[in-house]
């Protein structure tokens, strides 16, 4: 989404400011009072009617089609596999846990764990824990020569949900094996989880940092740890990608929600009605 910053003294002059740039019927996705030297000022964020309407949609996508037929390069039938990257305490792991087991996400489907995270200390114990308590099968795979043989073993789940490390595709050394164990993986999705205390002027180079990993969803975490949703809808606009569910808190599973209605709210607008498998 195409976001616009207007300032002014007074909310009244601001957005229509505002209103006289992008329209009569621009929407305000964010407003706050910032500092002009010694002068607080009105700053307010707002889109074009059209700009909102995509993005309502994006944040109504359809659900996952675990229904599809999916064959792995044997021919066999292989699970969906959703695959969750970002940067280090985005909260992936949990997202994972949550993801596996919440009612709404995946429903009846029999879900699956995998992690490439094998750089992280505890990182294969904390999801091992949510494994073991969910009674959910777990897999660790090191290389790319590896994934064939998880995929064997998790081939009577319906979904396989992925943990990746905190480390960024551009990073050399030992990062290559788990990018290459990701490509060998061929996600159906890919989620870019990235945390709501992210600053929004940042968002746009963590989505082209992660472009290569083919990032086809956004997942904004931890709505729990800043003082407004405000910023949620902000940081969703910038990702601008179709985003299915956020979190909020390290409740597993109750703290995973669907995104529409959450961020959508920040607006003063309804969800678009989505679509179903």
């Amino acid at each position: 989404m195409r976001l616009r910053t207007f300032r002014g003294r007074d909310l009244a002059s601001v957005s229509g400011e505002a209103r006289a740039t992008l329209g009569d019927d621009a929407m305000i996705a964010h407003m706050r009072v910032v500092r002009d030297g010694e002068q607080p000022v009105i700053e307010v964020v707002a889109a074009e009617a059209h700009e909102i309407a995509r993005f309502r949609a994006l944040l109504t996508p359809e659900a996952p089609n675990v229904r599809v037929p999916r064959f792995n390069r044997r021919g066999g039938m292989r699970p969906f596999v959703l695959a969750l990257v970002g940067p280090t305490g985005a909260g992936k792991t949990t997202t994972a846990a949550k993801l596996a087991v919440h009612p709404e996400a995946f429903g009846e489907w029999k879900a699956g764990l995998l992690t490439l995270d094998t750089y992280r200390a505890g990182a294969f114990e904390q999801l091992q824990s949510y494994a073991d308590a969910a009674g959910l099968p777990l897999e660790t795979v090191y290389a790319a020569g590896e994934v064939d043989g998880a995929l064997r073993r998790l081939a009577h789940c319906d979904v396989i949900l992925v943990d990746t490390p905190g480390r960024g595709p551009r990073q050399g050394g030992d990062t290559a094996g788990w990018r290459e164990a990701l490509r060998a993986l061929r996600a159906d999705e890919t989620h870019l989880v990235l945390p709501a205390s992210w600053r929004p002027e940042l968002v746009e180079g963590i989505r082209s940092l992660y472009r290569p990993l083919g990032v086809t969803h956004a997942l904004v975490s931890k709505l729990d740890e800043v003082p407004s949703d405000a910023i949620v809808a902000r940081i969703a606009g910038e990702l601008d990608l179709p985003a299915r569910w956020i979190t909020d808190g390290q409740e597993i599973p109750a703290d995973l929600r669907a995104a529409g209605p959450r961020v959508l709210g920040t607006l003063g607008i309804a969800p678009a009605q989505a679509a179903s498998a």
